[in-house]
């Protein structure tokens, strides 16, 4: 099949796949009052005037009859397409490809092509280069040829597609936003992106690859998003199998063949570098590479299972000789695998890390001639991940409208109501998790912020002049979407974000920069703060769409385990003073498996052993059970303060009820005495010693010896 689609590949595209019958059925498929050969702003139909951009400066009419009869119904067809599927077409820029196009038909005379794909793109370049050099002496301009080439592969995209007479998937290049018979969801992250076959050479490989992505995509085997992103791994097959010239489909003669090939695929995928994202260069994950085994091993299980099939729907016996071999190419434990000791772990934004982006998030709504960032979507799209902890996809994927009733109709924004009541149900999109919770209970505050982006939609489908008066998403795309059914992109939202992070720079309280363009974090930290705040873990479990606890389970270990080593970073005293003779871990996991309340004090930690009940009173600080640590030492400052305070005005009372001074002997006094020197030592104690990061020795005090230590000094 000639004609065929390889920019995404970086080369040169076929030519010669005009047809004129085809052409004719594209022909009569417009509107008729969009059949035009001159488009003006008086031509064009009323539902059409909001795709085409006329410059201000350049108002002329857009003049298709000094071309071919073929390649002016191309180029109008093509108008119609973009103008159908919501996107702009700029007048000025094709303009200039008619007129690109009218030099090199002059200038051919009749041996001039009659369509467009009879030229590639650099073919028509070279000929409309020759054209304007012969009609005026100079060459044209660098940028106007660039534009040129772009404005004709956007018009060979849409012919490529409607001229290829087969089956949609024996195309080399998938599109949906140009076909519609490939399967997609009905919310689909990735689904205006193209997938290309023409990366993969085997031509045996490449036609296998097209099928089962096919059946899969049929059968909802696999998504469409998921095989945007899995094709890289077949591609890097492709060529492993170029170089080892392995050209035919069973791989090897027999069972040890394949087995050994395999193993060489394993070794070379593990010296695979990234070539893109932020670990570009680096070597391959131990996730990605098996990502990459996994989808080579699937793909052959597939085509082994179905490999009756297969031969008979891709004309190649070869994949008769499949067999056991082929089902599966390695053991347990041959795959990279992330070391146990490092499990994945959630990030979370500190508090006031946190804070600092609540308050700047501001800027990216402001105008960019206020020195914002012109972003109203960004900034509520953001106000709704961190407070939902919803993934990004779910946030921008929302329905236009996506709340539905908790025990009444949600209330609008002007409504009277407690802010922080759940008034309604956000329902989002779960795309991720087959069968997963879809639904979270939001407050009216959540709610304010969907129905101001609902006023925005509203206005950008208005100001495009848009056919469609209710979009399909809240969150819209401002490009090429007067429909307004393409979602705004996550990629444009990690872009704002990240200019947003430079420009605030935040640092957490390690003084390490935080880089919440990493969506995902306000997710760790919405559900380590639920986890903080006591809430079940069936219940967070729920509340973040996970089918199974195991996920869940990580973000309560992950915050257990911070509070450990938290609690293992201070050194322990007890009320006078000294190192204490448990080691720290011994007390915390005592006190976690006591876990009563009357255990956790306000100044630090009773450590009386389980079911043994207290009869000090408020005598904790004079007590050999007690312990603490330089986190409790602005608590410790303030019961300092506050018994000075309170000795001095028992003092200065009972001179003026009695006329003398108390005597120091007082039993009040004694004891208020030992809780103020207690503290006195304790506070010079963890002040004088700073605790390392690994936690020092714990400290302990002998209460009894205190006590009689402060007895002493006061007689």
């Amino acid at each position: 099949m000639s004609g065929i689609p390889q920019l995404l590949a970086g080369l040169e595209p076929a030519v010669g796949s005009y047809q004129p019958q085809r052409l004719r059925e594209m022909w009569a498929s417009m509107p008729d009052d969009l059949r035009l050969e001159k488009y003006t702003a008086a031509t064009i139909p009323p539902r059409f005037q909001g795709a085409f951009h006329h410059r201000p400066d350049h108002r002329e009419p857009l003049d298709l009859s000094g071309l071919p009869e073929p390649m002016r119904q191309e180029i109008g067809w093509c108008l119609f397409r973009i103008a159908e599927a919501g996107g702009m077409v700029n007048v000025h820029e094709i303009r200039q490809l008619v007129r690109a196009l009218g030099d090199v038909v002059d200038h051919l005379g009749p041996a001039a092509p009659a369509s467009l794909t009879a030229l590639s793109a650099s073919q028509w370049q070279r000929q409309a280069t020759l054209a304007v050099q012969r009609r005026t002496g100079a060459l044209p301009a660098a940028s106007t040829l660039k534009s040129l080439r772009c404005t004709l592969l956007r018009c060979y995209r849409q012919l490529w597609t409607a001229y290829d007479p087969r089956p949609w998937w024996q195309h080399e290049v998938w599109d949906p936003t140009l076909d519609a018979r490939i399967p997609r969801r009905t919310h689909e992250p990735l689904g205006r992106l193209p997938v290309n076959f023409l990366r993969m050479h085997t031509s045996w490989l490449r036609a296998g690859a097209q099928w089962y992505y096919k059946v899969a995509l049929d059968t909802a085997l696999l998504c469409w998003s998921t095989i945007a992103t899995r094709l890289t791994g077949l591609v890097d097959f492709d060529a492993f199998l170029t170089d080892h010239q392995v050209s035919h489909p069973w791989l090897a003669e027999d069972a040890a063949g394949v087995r050994v090939l395999m193993l060489d695929y394993l070794e070379h995928v593990k010296t695979l570098q990234a070539r893109t994202g932020p670990h570009r260069g680096r070597p391959l994950s131990p996730g990605a590479a098996t990502n990459m085994l996994v989808g080579v091993e699937q793909f052959y299980a597939f085509m082994t299972d179905h490999r009756d099939t297969a031969a008979a729907a891709l004309g190649e016996p070869g994949w008769l000789r499949l067999g056991p071999a082929h089902t599966r190419f390695y053991r347990p434990g041959e795959r990279p695998r992330q070391h146990r000791g490092q499990p994945l772990k959630p990030t979370v934004i500190d508090d006031d890390a946190f804070t600092q982006i609540m308050t700047g998030a501001g800027l990216l709504a402001d105008p960019v001639t206020e020195g914002g960032l012109g972003e109203e979507q960004a900034l509520r799209a953001l106000m709704l991940l961190a407070r939902t902890g919803r993934r990004v996809n779910e946030i921008l994927l929302l329905d236009r409208d996506p709340l539905l009733p908790l025990n009444a109709p949600p209330a609008r924004p002007d409504d009277p109501g407690d802010p922080g009541a759940f008034v309604a149900r956000l329902h989002y999109q779960q795309t991720k998790i087959e069968g997963g919770p879809d639904a979270i209970p939001v407050d009216q505050e959540i709610v304010s912020i969907i129905h101001a982006q609902q006023d925005w939609a509203d206005r950008f489908l208005t100001d495009h002049h848009s056919p469609v008066a209710t979009p399909k998403y809240l969150f819209l795309a401002t490009r090429m979407n007067r429909n307004g059914d393409r979602p705004y992109p996550a990629s444009s939202l990690r872009h704002v974000l990240t200019t947003l992070a430079a420009r605030l720079d935040i640092h957490d309280t390690t003084g390490r920069l935080v880089d919440f363009q990493r969506t995902h974090r306000f997710r760790h930290t919405k559900a380590t703060t639920l986890l903080n705040a006591g809430v079940p873990l069936h219940v967070v479990q729920r509340y973040l769409g996970h089918v199974s606890p195991t996920m869940t389970m990580i973000y309560a270990q992950t915050l257990a385990e911070t509070q450990e080593r938290e609690f293992l970073r201070y050194r322990k005293l007890t009320a006078d003073a000294r190192e204490l003779g448990l080691d720290p871990r011994d007390v915390y996991d005592m006190l976690q498996l006591d876990k009563r309340t009357d255990r956790i004090l306000p100044n630090g930690w009773c450590l009386l052993p389980p079911r043994q009940t207290c009869g000090k009173g408020n005598a904790c600080l004079t007590c050999d059970k007690f312990a603490t640590d330089a986190t409790c030492l602005p608590e410790l400052g303030r019961q300092q303060t506050s018994t000075g305070r309170l000795i001095d005005q028992r003092r200065q009372e009972f001179r003026a009820r009695t006329g003398h001074d108390l005597d120091p002997d007082n039993i009040w006094l004694t004891a208020r005495r030992q809780e103020h020197d207690a503290l006195t030592r304790i506070i010079t104690a963890l002040q004088q010693v700073p605790s390392g990061p690994n936690g020092p020795p714990a400290v302990r005090a002998a209460g009894t010896p205190a006590r009689t230590d402060i007895l002493t000094d006061h007689h």
